[in-house]
């Protein structure tokens, strides 16, 4: 019998489904759940509970090290339960011939959701006024916020939550542009988006949204640099990592005036240690729960659940696999 473990919190939280799935075709699941840290401050405890596991399902910020997979003694699968995967030590993986999967775009539509919702919250400073009539306040609180109605929308990043943002803004009838190291013709003619540089869509855009991965290539993308090529009284957005931007550069830019505001779903650490930010009126922030809609949560869950099984029972390679390279190595034993 083939054992899975789950660390990643709330896994289960929206529904059972995922969990009856895998104990349906015969696995052995055990859920452990170490709160939202998980077991980042405490590697000899993974060491200890990864013995005798077959599949493991983490978050993206789950500390995977080659520690852990060196302590591993059954373990083929690293199932990560959302797109994100910086936790993971996908060389050590390998080295262990380890499959390595996560679920881009399976909270894609919560993300867009959110992401629009920030770009609201910012441009008509709704959390302030809300604030203010909690107060007490009234007329003062009577401002001529920015609308976001035919505004330029530039997309860095237009990945699956890239394009759900874009179909979104058409809504508002947006123009829209976009940046990526990816070409995606079909979607920008379909959506009337353009693919530009960087420093342009930054010179451009009326509000500039943040979609990429963080790796060595979006560290840091956004720095004073890039803020200072924004238009005056421009909006930014982050709903992917928080590492993407200099959090310090957008406070200076948000107090000088020269950004209108921002909107972070993402902070540089978690939790945020850097208040000052978070502190401005025309900042909106909120905890990274951009996908954990009750909806996005349950996609995620079910799609790691599928990975699993079609890996582990069927013995077919599932969709997703962040390190292909093991792929001519890995074999799967047959349990009884």
């Amino acid at each position: 019998m083939f054992k899975v473990l789950v660390v990643a919190s709330g896994f289960s939280q929206a529904t059972r489904q995922p969990i009856d799935m895998m104990k349906g075709v015969g696995f052995s699941v055990e859920e452990l759940d170490y709160g939202p840290g998980g077991l980042n401050q405490d590697e000899a405890e993974f060491c200890r509970i990864i013995k005798g596991v077959d599949a493991l399902i983490v978050t993206a910020t789950e500390q995977v090290t080659r520690r852990v997979f060196e302590s591993a003694d059954m373990l083929k699968m690293v199932a990560i339960r959302s797109a994100g995967f910086e936790g993971t030590d996908l060389k050590a993986a390998t080295d262990h011939r380890i499959l390595v999967t996560h679920n881009p775009g399976a909270n894609r539509q919560a993300v867009a959701d959110m992401t629009l919702g920030l770009m609201l919250s910012v441009s008509r400073r709704i959390v302030w006024m809300d604030k203010g009539m909690r107060e007490g306040k009234y007329n003062e609180l009577r401002l001529a916020a920015k609308d976001i109605h035919r505004k330029t929308l530039g997309i860095i990043g237009l990945g699956r939550i890239g394009k759900a943002v874009a179909i979104r803004a058409k809504g508002f009838e947006m123009k829209l542009f976009y940046h990526d190291i990816v070409a995606y013709p079909e979607f920008a003619h379909d959506h009337g988006i353009e693919k530009v540089s960087l420093e342009q869509l930054l010179k451009v855009s009326d509000i500039v949204t943040l979609h990429v991965p963080i790796d060595e290539s979006t560290r840091y993308m956004i720095r004073e640099r890039e803020v200072k090529m924004m238009k005056k009284g421009a909006i930014l957005i982050n709903t992917c990592r928080g590492g993407v931007l200099d959090e310090k550069a957008v406070y200076s830019n948000v107090v000088n005036g020269h950004l209108y505001g921002y909107g972070a779903d993402a902070h540089e650490k978690e939790p945020p240690t850097f208040l000052d930010l978070l502190r401005l009126d025309n900042v909106v922030t909120t905890p990274h729960l951009a996908g954990l809609s009750e909806q996005g949560i349950m996609n995620m869950a079910i799609e790691t659940a599928e990975k699993v099984i079609q890996f582990l029972k069927e013995g077919r390679i599932p969709d997703d696999v962040l390190n292909p390279e093991v792929l001519s190595r890995v074999k799967v034993p047959k349990k009884e």
